[in-house]
Formats: structure tokens, sequence, C-alpha cells
């Protein structure tokens, strides 16, 4: 999601990239320093691996399988799947809470989000939210959980986002206008940012923003053809500073990933990467992390710059990304 791009000196950026493949059933690993990352496992995970999450303490990468119905959990020190958690039908996105104790897990065809608790691996009671959800995204404090519905085509008055107080459970729903894709929270947590191309035979260039504190619609932006997501925190990477100046969003349509100028709401840059981005994963530095779909392949793409910078192959239909940085 966004980024904050402060003049840093690059020096060397040492990473661990974990990218999940839909049709091979596996997490692969890349380790090494920017761009030259090489190959250094492969772990077989359940059917359909997704979206990736990352905790903030950087020791576990969570992976929902979506046609499993299960979330396979990876310790980053040893590269080994530790559990695989039956939870519901067709698990799609993850988020981490800032302390890495809580792993909240939503389901596209469950009315339910998963709660699970971090090392113990124990099931909690879920969040029952009376609709199904597609993407998730934490507050900074942790005590709101946003979330989308994209499990039908947007009719007047159907609320596409939502929002749980966690500590009571009571959820809020908010009607955009527009099918819901994506919600990504501003560094800041001021801010939720939707994508609404929710269906990939329905592009749209809007996106929505919204002020979290009253929930209520500020105003609506194109961003380029066919906007999909955005990094954030405890999923794609944790590397998200409050201060951050720019968003980045993956776009089917240009096969590029869009900066948006967060103080002029406008788009300030456009990379071209491969067919089908799909997940933006980043680092502090302003390294990104695109996996791209249909090419099989993750670009490298230099922020600060607006300059690839790499290319990794890796498994047929990639989806889902992670980074750990090394300090």
């Amino acid at each position: 999601m966004l980024l904050a791009l402060a003049a840093t000196a690059r020096g060397e950026e040492e990473v661990t990239l974990f990218v999940a493949s839909e049709r091979a059933d596996t997490v692969s690993v890349y380790r090494g320093t920017v761009p030259h990352l090489l190959p250094i496992a492969s772990i077989k995970v359940g059917r359909e691996p997704h979206n990736l999450g990352i905790s903030p303490d950087g020791r576990w990468v969570a992976t929902s399988n979506r046609r499993s119905g299960e979330v396979s959990v990876i310790d980053t020190s040893t590269l080994a799947e530790v559990v695989r958690l039956p939870l519901g039908r067709q698990p799609h996105d993850l988020a981490f809470t800032s302390d890495s104790r809580t792993l909240f897990v939503g389901h596209e065809l469950e009315v339910f989000v998963s709660v699970v608790e971090v090392g113990t691996w124990r099931v909690k009671p879920r969040l029952r939210l009376g609709r199904a959800q597609h993407d998730l995204s934490l507050s900074p404090d942790d005590r709101e959980l946003w979330f989308t519905v994209t499990n039908r085509p947007y009719k007047t008055g159907d609320s596409r986002v939502g929002v749980v107080e966690l500590a009571t459970g009571a959820v809020t729903l908010i009607d955009t206008g527009a099918n819901a894709h994506d919600v990504t929270l501003s560094p800041d947590g001021s801010v939720g940012w939707v994508t609404n191309s929710g269906f990939v035979h329905v592009p749209d260039a809007r996106v929505d923003y919204l002020d979290a504190a009253t929930r209520r619609v500020l105003g609506s932006m194109r961003v380029g053809k066919y906007p999909f997501h955005a990094p954030k925190r405890g999923r794609d990477g944790n590397a998200v500073p409050p201060t951050a100046a720019e968003m980045w969003f993956s776009d089917h349509g240009l096969e590029s990933v869009v900066a948006v100028s967060l103080a002029e709401r406008k788009v300030v840059a456009t990379v071209p990467v491969g067919a089908e981005p799909y997940h933006v994963a980043a680092t502090a530095r302003g390294t990104l992390f695109v996996a791209n779909g249909r090419s099989g392949t993750v670009t490298l793409v230099d922020a600060q710059r607006r300059a690839v910078v790499g290319t990794l192959t890796v498994p047929p239909k990639p989806h889902g990304l992670a980074v750990l940085v090394r300090p």
C-alpha cells in the first residue's frame, strides 16, 4: 500500500521474499541483496495458496489456501510449515496484529472472520460479521478491522465496505456506491482507500477514500485503468511508516504499478511491470515487489527512481507476497 519514500542512503538491502504460487501449491522463498535474489526454498502448503500475511516480529508467514479451506503457517527461521489449520470455506485475506499475537483470516464463503492465537495456533471465537469478506485491513491501533465484500455484483444500497470494532464486535457497513475489492488504511490510519475492480471482467478505475473516524466517503479519483492492491502492514510487509508520502497500486489494465500522492491525491508515477499484477510488497527504503500472475514473474521496482531494477521468474500464477528485511 503506502510507501514512505524518504530519501535514505540505499546501501545494500538484504531481503527474504516469500511468493505464493496458486498453481504449484507452494510458497517459494528467495533471499539476497536487492536486486540479486536467489531461490533458497520451496514449501508445500495447501491447495491454491492465495494471500500471504507476515507477523510484525518477522517470525511467521501465513498463507490462505483457498481451495482446501486452510491456512498454512511458515516459520521464517526454519522455512518449514509448522501448522495447517482448517478454518472454513475459501479463506482469502490475512492480517496480523501489531504485537504479532493474533491472526485474523477472512473468508469469501463464510460470514465470519477466523481468529487465531499466534504461537499456540489455538482457534479462538470467530468474529461474526453477517456477510462474507474479501480483503482485510487492521487499524494501526488494532482496534478496528476493516473488510470488503466482493462475492456478488453491486446493487444500489448494498454496502460493500465494513468495519468491526474488535472490543465490542459491533459492525458498521458503508455504502460507497460501487463494487469494493480491497481496503487499505493510510499509514497514520486516518483514511481508508478502496479499489473497486472487484471482478476480473468488470474493470473499474475508481478508487474511493473514506474518513476512518467518521466512516464517511470523502471522495473518489481515477487511478490507472484497473487498480487492484496496495501493500499494507501485516499482509505484504511491515515497512509502511506513518510518514508515507505515496500509495502504490497494482493495475491490471496498465500492467503497471501506479503511485498516488497522499497530499495531492493525484497520480504521480506509473511503472510498467508484468501481466496481471496482483499483490505489492514494500521495504522502507522504497523497493517494491510485484507479483505478476499471468507472466509468472515478480518485478522489483525502485520506487524512488520510478524504475524496474530486476525480474524474478517464479512458479506459475504468483499471487500473494511477503517481504522480510534483514536488520
